[in-house]
């Protein structure tokens, strides 16, 4: 593999890492990953947040998405202040420079 490559393989990950990290705090369920249910709860919702981000999502954008995967994808309630929270954290961490 390229070097090239691996380091873009590198930043892919580290990106989906980094918004992993961010739901698990999210939590809208409140089953506090790693302690009381599995450590990777909502890492399946990251790729496609990431995905967002890169294609130049608003803050709305990613905010309804984030209320949308609470209220039909998990069931629980609406909580747009924590919604628009980690929403503003993961398009910090991902575009720092804007």
């Amino acid at each position: 593999m390229a070097p090239e490559n691996k380091n873009n393989e590198h930043e892919v990950v580290s990106r989906l890492r980094t918004v992993e990290g961010v739901l698990r705090r999210w939590d809208p369920v409140g089953v506090q990953p790693g302690r009381f249910a599995p450590a990777d709860e909502y890492d399946r919702y990251a790729p496609q947040i990431v995905s967002m981000v890169e294609s130049g999502c608003s803050a709305d954008a990613l905010i309804a998405h984030l209320e949308q995967l609470a209220v039909e994808t998990m069931g629980v309630g609406s909580n747009l202040r924590a919604s628009a929270k980690f929403a503003a954290e993961i398009l910090r961490t991902l575009r720092p420079h804007v």
